[in-house]
């Protein structure tokens, strides 16, 4: 089963250690240490798969394994300078070797080189068993020209702990993404819930010393342990399964006889309880299965074609030797002793001879595009072929035999699987309507997804939840949000008026400054009494100011003054606009542990179209009734 293990240590220089020899540990690289001369190389029997994975702006050099982790040691000064931080993780070993090396260069990118470190990530797979992967990670922040300084926010306990809990998401949606059904956590087994002692690391050493058969102390540990889960598994199984059987029996009050014994049915194919979610693991079992018969069917109808076509050939390469004979045989019996008949005999030779050649070059054609066909069906001679084509033909006919009982298997256990759902689904909308007297008839014409919306409102409160309590909450969230978009329309429409007016009030400001200007400068004025220009100009200003004293009125505005005590009320309405914004917000999606707004409506429109078909079935049955009684009236009075 996949484990979780994420530990997470510092290289030290003041524990003796080197970046150098820790990265040629890990990677089983050669490497030079230039800071002691020495050549550091740890021998492994399984070559661990690597990988440097380093922020965009960073220099190429560190992708040299051996550059960059001296360049790390030229970086670090002190002698008890901290030197790289290592993470040591488990990898699922349900995961294939390439799905495990997506997985951890996925979350290796996301967590780390994102935030600027630079990771040297190397995968063990010496045991089988025990995949995991050693990410050793720089210190300092990384530019265009080295390393830097220190980030010491990497030393955070909290991001860690982020680190952690990625890890186990991150694992946990690849698994997903393979159909494993094996999920880890970064959490303790008390923090889950979980009664099972946690297993100790063994580390190399002793990993090492019980591969060979010798015990150790944390060996000890985790046998001891082992066993200790071991019975708290099978307690744990019990009670689960006690808990599945009062759930079945809790449910089985809301099933009919004929569902019961469709749920029954299903038990074979399931392989015991019968519940929706083993239904659905069962389908997709189904469904890939489905897939590898229609995938053998391909592969042996294209087999089939490839057998034709080498068939088509050795035909043809018969066909043609036989023609070969034949012309030869002609050539052999030319009689060349009658004198009169040279001629024509040299000419029946040349053109027999020219047939041959020809035939020979078709001959030549086909054997060469058998080549391919030797190939992709395994054999040489033309005896090797036949055999293999009877042995195919043979196979052949079992596989459609074989593939027709599969898919009438699949096709019944479909239509069990079908009925039994259906017939859960049904019980459980039963259940979940129960409670509601208004339902009581209607609920076999509730769909199943609407039911569930009832449910999940009703465990989100923790009891029964009237349809007139959810209506009502309904109706006063939709309330709110109508108020709220019509104050925030009455703002935008303030709004809009205001800057109209504003518009207006600078255009009458430059308009009356015109109008001062030919009013008040006796210059002016005489200008006008000489220039038709400057009197247009005049009376058009007049004008102006007239129609924008009326437009301002008609908005509302009197003067200046009033505009402005107008402006600052509307700008402290403005200022709440947020706060009536976050109003609608809140009445759509719900404060906290509240469903929104679109899922309560949902809920309430499935159980009134339940209530509408009821309604409708009703009705109809009454006309129906209704019918067949005016029937009956009718032959009694033929009578």
């Amino acid at each position: 089963m996949a484990i979780y293990h994420f530990s997470a240590k510092v290289i030290s220089r003041a524990k003796g250690q080197s970046a150098v020899a820790s990265a040629s540990y890990r990677s089983g690289e050669r490497l030079e240490d230039e800071r002691t001369g020495e050549v550091k190389f740890y021998k492994r029997n399984v070559q661990p798969e690597t990988m440097i994975l380093a922020p965009s702006h960073s220099p190429e050099w560190v992708q040299d394994r051996e550059r960059l982790w001296n360049e790390v040691e030229k970086a670090e000064k002190r002698v008890n300078s901290q030197l790289a931080r290592e993470i040591n993780i488990a990898l699922p070993k349900e995961l294939s070797n390439d799905h495990q090396k997506e997985l951890i260069h996925d979350y290796v990118q996301k967590e780390f080189v994102s935030k600027g470190m630079v990771a040297d990530v190397a995968i063990h797979r010496d045991d089988k068993e025990n995949p995991h992967a050693h990410v050793m990670l720089t210190t300092r922040e990384i530019s265009e020209q080295g390393f830097t300084v220190k980030n010491r926010e990497w030393n955070d306990k909290k991001l860690l702990e982020q680190w952690r809990e990625q890890w186990a998401n991150h694992a946990n949606k690849a698994l997903e993404k393979e159909g494993v059904q094996e999920r880890i956590s970064h959490l303790s087994n008390e923090a889950r819930g979980v009664e099972q002692l946690p297993t100790v690391h063994l580390g190399h050493v002793a990993h090492q010393m019980e591969k060979r058969g010798v015990q150790t102390e944390r060996g000890n540990i985790n046998r001891e342990v082992q066993d200790y889960n071991k019975n708290i598994v099978e307690l744990d199984k019990y009670k689960a399964e006690k808990k599945n059987l009062e759930q079945q029996r809790e449910k089985g009050k809301y099933l009919t006889p004929s569902e019961k014994a469709d749920i029954k049915e299903a038990t074979k194919s399931v392989k015991g309880f019968v519940t929706l979610d083993k239904i659905k693991d069962r389908k997709a079992q189904i469904d890939k299965w489905e897939q590898s018969i229609e995938k053998q069917a391909s592969f042996t109808e294209w087999k089939d074609s490839k057998f034709k076509e080498a068939g088509d050939h050795f035909h043809q390469m018969d066909q043609i030797q036989n023609q070969v004979k034949r012309l030869e045989n002609d050539i052999k019996n030319i009689n060349w002793f009658n004198p009169l008949k040279l001629k024509e005999n040299r000419q029946t030779k040349e053109r027999a001879e020219q047939a041959i050649e020809k035939f020979q070059k078709d001959y030549s054609y086909h054997d060469k595009k058998l080549n391919y066909h030797r190939e992709k069906l395994s054999f040489s001679t033309k005896e090797e072929f036949m055999d293999q084509r009877r042995t195919f033909q043979e196979e052949k006919e079992k596989q459609v035999t074989t593939h027709f009982k599969q898919k009438e298997q699949i096709k019944s256990e479909c239509q069990v699987l079908d009925k039994a759902e259906k017939a859960l689904k049904q019980g459980e909308i039963r259940q979940i309507t129960a409670p509601y007297p208004e339902l009581k008839t209607a609920s076999s014409f509730m769909k199943y997804e609407d039911a569930l919306k009832i449910k999940s409102i009703n465990e989100k409160a923790g009891q029964v939840v009237p349809l007139s309590q959810i209506k009502a909450e309904i109706k006063e969230r939709t309330e709110a949000i109508e108020k709220a978009q019509s104050h925030l329309q009455t703002l935008a429409k303030e709004n809009q008026k205001s800057a109209t007016a504003a518009t207006h009030f600078k255009h009458l400001e430059a308009v009356s400054t015109k109008i001062e200007k030919y009013e008040n400068n006796p210059l002016m004025k005489g200008k006008m009494l000489f220039s038709k220009t400057a009197k247009e100009e005049y009376r058009q200003a007049l004008s102006d100011r007239e129609r924008l004293t009326k437009n301002l009125e008609s908005l509302g505005f009197s003067d200046k003054t009033n505009f402005d005590k107008h402006r600052e009320k509307l700008d402290l309405a403005m200022d709440k606009k947020p706060l009536i914004e976050n109003t609608i917000q809140e009445a759509d999606q719900g404060k906290g542990n509240e469903f929104n707004l679109g899922f309560l409506q949902a809920a309430v429109q499935g159980v009134e179209e339940a209530q509408k078909k009821e309604q409708f079935e009703r009705q109809r049955q009454e006309r129906q009734k209704a019918k067949q009684k005016h029937k009956s009236q009718e032959n009694v009075l033929e009578r």
